[in-house]
């Protein structure tokens, strides 16, 4: 099981006490937002359900495979993703309100562009879902949606501070690197199925320009913010991992070249991490 480190934080339903930026939101250290009277809680049920789900399931797919009766895991386990990069938002200091507005858009948005790519092909291509991510909509599976928002929220808990354009390149760049690691995957384990051929393991180059068109225009969606070291830590920590369990997946299925990516990912995040704590002393 994939070990976490727990990042030291407030107590649970008790705010820490610092300055404060304009429309009173908690600055400097990372702290719950206020009304968030569940948030002890909330870490330590995400991070071990997670982190187990995780654990549990990338063993099972590299040595076994997942039974029948755990079907459902696949998409559930999107779900999770989702919630802990959701979780890792609400200690920014930002409101509880927005956030529920913001993850609302991002999954109401991707969802409706994965539905109109499955019915016309645009704008990634031709491709069909299969029955393993679990219920579906309109050809869709419902998990697509938290599969973008975990993906998006913790990039955006790893990108620059500065400008927005600056940001925006940065997800976009983000999302692109981490769908090299999971399309091709994904595509040769069955989640979905890309018809004709494409420049990289039959997946067309309008597949990889969406991705970072479309999270690079959603970043705009999110006000700036200072993210709090653990916090960066602690995304930078689940968006490896992520590449980590796709990367080890393409290489049971023979690909090395995802594995390159997550490599070069792996090495982005840490550098980014150590370089805005080293800027911080």
């Amino acid at each position: 099981m994939a070990a976490v480190s727990r990042a030291p934080g407030p107590a649970a339903g008790r705010p820490e006490s610092g300055g404060q930026r304009g429309g009173g939101e908690p600055a400097g250290k990372a702290s719950f937002p206020p009304g968030f009277t569940k948030a002890g809680l909330a870490a330590r049920v995400i991070r071990p359900v997670f982190w187990f789900w995780y654990a549990a399931g990338l063993l099972l797919m590299l040595f076994y495979k997942v039974p029948e009766a755990l079907g459902f895991s696949n998409g559930l386990f999107l779900l999770f993703f989702a919630s802990y990069a959701v979780f890792l938002e609400t200690r920014t200091g930002r409101g509880i309100p927005g956030i529920v507005f913001r993850t609302t858009l991002v999954a109401a948005v991707t969802f409706g562009v994965e539905a109109m790519g499955v019915a016309t092909g645009f704008p990634f291509g031709s491709y069909a879902y299969t029955d393993v991510l679990g219920i579906a909509a309109g050809g869709v599976p419902l998990a697509i949606a938290c599969a973008w928002i975990g993906v998006m929220v913790t990039m955006l808990l790893l990108a620059e501070d500065g400008p927005r354009w600056v940001r925006a390149l940065q997800v976009g760049g983000g999302l692109l690197l981490f769908d090299l690691v999971l399309d091709p995957v994904a595509y040769a384990r069955g989640f979905w199925v890309w018809e004709g051929t494409g420049v990289y393991a039959g997946i067309p180059w309008t597949n990889f320009a969406s991705w970072f068109l479309i999270a690079a225009l959603l970043s705009f969606v999110y006000p700036r913010r200072t993210v709090p070291a653990p916090v960066r830590r602690e995304a930078g920590l689940l968006y490896g991992l992520m590449l980590v369990m796709f990367a080890l997946l393409g290489i049971k299925e023979g690909m090395l070249l995802p594995a390159g990516f997550a490599a070069v990912g792996l090495l982005l995040v840490y550098g980014r991490v150590q370089r805005k704590e080293g800027s911080a002393r």
